[in-house]
């Protein structure tokens, strides 16, 4: 069986972990801040944002170029999302006003820096679109390359009908960019705010494994779902789908969007659970890192939604109490 060539290999290896460094900045950030002074924390964003123009100026070949400018720009803004969340975490602000704030410092700092660039340059928002389709594209190109090279010959059928679907599958992953962004940005204002709760006063009674979504949100999933049922309804009769698929994909990304309280409320049931357990650190570290890397992300919202309406949290908590209890008697 053939593999990925060690160059992309190493390119593949390394530009998931400058990701994976950036997600994080702003808990470095902050945490800086908190041990310190904020003079250091302003500091590092400062060196941040010049390293990252630096890289991108020498991989544009060009350092005058749109791609430097926001290699620079979105530096500083995620490292300024770190102030912000040093800054506000020091409050005794509400968390749930903190969580959105935050979400909307690192939207307004990295896709915000991205757009406001790109219509300074002249392009409209169609030809953004259209570049966003194209980049999907070619995503969808190297990943079906690195399938081909890694399955070889015995898959070749599957990998054919990747190849022949390829316009509706790119067609659908870019109609939904408006929810996977906002999810994408939920997730990493998570992983900061749990990075950084023990440093900070607004997080410090911030319990993940008893946290729930508000009984109103149900509807912010139920109302938009029924734009569903017209596109499924002439699917399922093999009509034309041609007028029902705007409404279908916007009816979609909203019930993606709202699901984002959910996901963090099935994560929470299975901190609670695993912490009830009694599970190592590492194997709770291993269940999440498995569950984001298998594709297994949507375990998370279906656990929130099905203990939304079964409250198996409250069930095993009363049960360990009359348990405590009959044990004192």
């Amino acid at each position: 069986m053939s593999t990925i060539a060690p160059p992309d290999a190493v390119v593949f290896l390394v530009t998931n972990c400058l990701a994976a460094g950036l997600a994080v900045t702003p808990a470095v950030v902050a945490a800086l801040a908190v041990r310190r002074g904020w003079r250091v924390g302003l500091g590092a964003v400062l060196a941040l944002g010049l390293a990252a123009g630096g890289l991108t100026a020498a991989a544009a070949g060009n350092p005058a170029s749109a791609s430097t400018a926001f290699g620079l720009a979105a530096a500083l803004g995620v490292g300024g999302t770190g102030l912000a969340l040093w800054h506000y975490g020091r409050q005794q602000t509400p968390v749930g006003r903190l969580f959105v704030g935050l979400a909307a410092i690192f939207f307004l700092s990295t896709i915000g820096v991205y757009l406001a660039m790109q219509l300074s340059a002249g392009r409209s928002l169609g030809d953004i679109g259209e570049g966003w389709r194209r980049q999907i594209g070619a995503s969808f190109d190297e990943y079906l390359a690195m399938f081909s090279q890694q399955a070889g010959g015995e898959r070749l059928g599957d990998i054919n009908a990747l190849a022949a679907g390829k316009a509706a599958v790119v067609g659908a992953i870019f109609r939904l960019v408006p929810s996977i962004l906002v999810l994408g940005i939920v997730s990493l204002v998570l992983v900061n705010v749990l990075l950084t709760r023990r440093l900070l006063p607004a997080f410090a009674s911030l319990e993940l494994n008893r946290w729930r979504a508000p009984d109103a949100a149900i509807w912010l999933v139920l109302v938009p779902a029924l734009g569903m049922l017209p596109y499924l309804l002439l699917q399922t009769m093999k009509q034309d789908l041609t007028a029902a698929t705007p409404v279908f994909f916007t009816s979609l990304n909203l019930v993606l969007i709202a699901l984002a309280p959910f996901v963090i409320q099935g994560l929470a049931v299975m901190s609670f659970f695993m912490k009830r357990w009694r599970f190592p650190r590492f194997l709770r570290g291993l269940a999440y890192f498995l569950m984001l890397s298998q594709g297994l992300l949507a375990v998370a919202p279906a656990l929130g939604l099905v203990e939304f309406w079964t409250d198996w949290r409250g069930r095993a908590a009363a049960r360990r109490d009359d348990e405590d209890e009959s044990a004192n008697e």
